[in-house]
């Protein structure tokens, strides 16, 4: 089969998709592994802070049941001792006792609490509280005499404790998340990457060249189903559109050796009937010329006999043989123009004459000088156009339409003094149109059909001179130029001939067409 095929650029060469699909794998495990970190992390910190405050949390209720019996017996000397021993703890860095009216009876603190700030805030000594700043955490706790009933509330804790040791564990920690995380991106990256080559790639890959060996042609090409699922169906999909190209490729070659095997034997009994149809028209051709022939030499012999006994015996002959004798030569006359016109009618087809560029304002004015005698004797007058087209024509066929419609419209013009005649034109679609107008006596709807054939006139023509044969002549021109003519009118209002001519059939011949260089035809097998 001959397929067109244009030839299109390369396309542009990009990223493979095996690198497309590591670099997404890449991007999919950073971004899962960071955020598994970050909240790793997140919740460990949070984990380690916790742990922090439940142990200050001991310590300061550990040191408000300590501190109660002496602050009940306001024992400064007992509360002091407490807060100092509370010191000897690692992660205590102060602890004050309050009383009642949140006074500090007894507090002992180390250096770190005077190296790193902490801004401590006045809370109520009923209350429990945690101020975290600077990595020391201070903790309140309320003092109550348990062995009053109920029990009261005789004073507070204060204790501050140092978070160094958990802040440095939460950043170790961190980095070892952040170290194995990268590890794990590291060491997942080429894995991945090959299982997507093995698993995803390497099947789509073998299916695109099978694709590309079926678009060159190898309609036999088919994809291996290496794994199931979404590939699996897929190349089954393609196996099964590529058997279907190849049933139709075969379908579509046997429909077109059978198409070829019709269009030769059509084209063979077409010649045979445009033989005989040259044979036909040429014994048409030459019939005609015969009956024109045979027809005519009576006629002029009738013609020659009437002249001759006019010269001769005129004055002898009675008063009535001359009038006859001149209305015999008239008739010999009008049915030799009769001949003539039917052969002529008979010519169109047969005989084309050479289309050449005719300026169609330049025509008219040559009509118009014909009719010029009739024109002025009628008292009509002839309006054409400014501007009209020029077109490749036959000049005398177009000549002979504007004559036989002009000189149609004089004669039916009847016996009025204001006779006009407009001649008009205006592009339309596919073409040119074209219509002689005058106001003249009109044609009765039912013979404004019949009037295009030969020897058929209107029912008002009785009286009017013609023979029937000019419109069917204008009518077989215009044919020739895929054409049409009509008539609107109405009887006393005058008539309106229209006729058009196919742009096509009115332009230059066309130059051979040449093929582009980058279009080119070959066998799709």
């Amino acid at each position: 089969m001959l397929a067109l095929r244009q030839k299109n650029s390369p396309p542009r060469k990009g990223l493979g998709l095996q690198i497309k699909s590591a670099l997404l794998l890449g991007c999919l495990l950073l971004t899962t592994t960071l955020g598994g970190s970050w909240l790793y992390d997140n919740m460990a910190r949070q984990a380690l802070m916790n742990n922090d405050r439940r142990q200050a949390d001991r310590l300061a209720g550990s040191l408000a049941v300590a501190a109660a019996p002496a602050l009940l017996a306001n024992d400064q000397k007992a509360l002091q001792a407490i807060c100092s021993e509370l010191l000897r703890h690692s992660d205590v860095c102060s602890a004050s006792i309050l009383d009642q009216s949140s006074q500090v009876v007894a507090s002992a603190s180390s250096e770190v609490i005077a190296q790193r700030h902490l801004q401590r805030r006045r809370q109520a000594i009923s209350l429990t509280y945690e101020n975290r700043a600077n990595d020391l955490l201070e903790v309140g706790w309320p003092i109550l005499a348990s062995d009053r009933e109920p029990p009261e509330l005789i004073g507070a804790v204060r204790l501050v404790t140092d978070t160094r040791q958990t802040a440095m564990l939460a950043n170790r920690m961190r980095r070892e998340t952040l170290l194995l995380a990268g590890a794990m991106i590291v060491c997942s990256i080429p894995l991945g990457y090959i299982l997507v080559s093995n698993l995803l790639v390497r099947p789509i890959l073998h299916l695109r060249d099978q694709a590309g060996q079926l678009a060159g042609g190898k309609l036999s090409a088919r994809a291996q189903t290496i794994w199931g699922g979404e590939i699996g169906q897929l190349t089954g999909a393609f196996n099964a559109m590529a058997q279907s190209v190849q049933t139709s490729q075969a379908q579509l070659r046997e429909a077109n050796e059978s198409l070829e095997r019709k269009v030769a034997q059509r084209t063979d009994e077409l010649q045979c009937s445009n033989s005989r149809l040259r044979e036909e028209m040429a014994e048409k051709e030459e019939f005609l010329r015969a009956v024109s022939h045979d027809l005519n030499a009576p006629l002029r012999n009738i013609a020659g006999m009437a002249g001759m006994i006019l010269m001769k015996w005129k004055a002898q002959l009675p008063d009535d043989v001359p009038d006859r004798l001149e209305r015999i030569n008239a008739n010999v006359q009008s049915e030799t123009q009769l001949i003539d016109e039917l052969l002529e009618l008979s010519r169109i087809k047969t005989r084309p004459e050479r289309r050449e560029l005719v300026h169609m304002g330049s025509l008219l004015e040559q009509v118009r000088h014909s009719f010029e005698f009739e024109l002025r004797s009628k008292q009509i007058s002839l309006h054409t156009p400014g501007e009209l087209p020029a077109l490749y024509v036959e000049r005398n066929r177009l000549r002979q339409v504007f004559q036989n419609l002009i000189d149609n419209a004089i004669k039916y013009m009847g016996s009025r003094t204001d006779g006009r005649i407009e001649i008009g034109y205006r592009p339309c679609q596919g073409g040119h149109e074209f219509w002689v107008k005058d106001n003249g006596q009109g044609i009765a709807p039912e013979d404004q059909k019949r009037i295009f054939q030969v020897f058929r006139r209107a029912a008002a023509a009785s009286g009017i001179p013609g023979k029937g044969v000019g419109l069917a002549l204008v009518k077989s021109i215009l044919a020739n130029y895929d054409g049409r003519v009509w008539v609107d009118s109405q009887p006393g209002q005058g008539a309106t001939f229209h006729f058009t001519l196919s742009a096509s059939q009115a332009q230059p011949p066309a130059q051979p067409e040449t093929i582009s260089p980058q279009v080119e035809m070959r066998h799709a097998v």
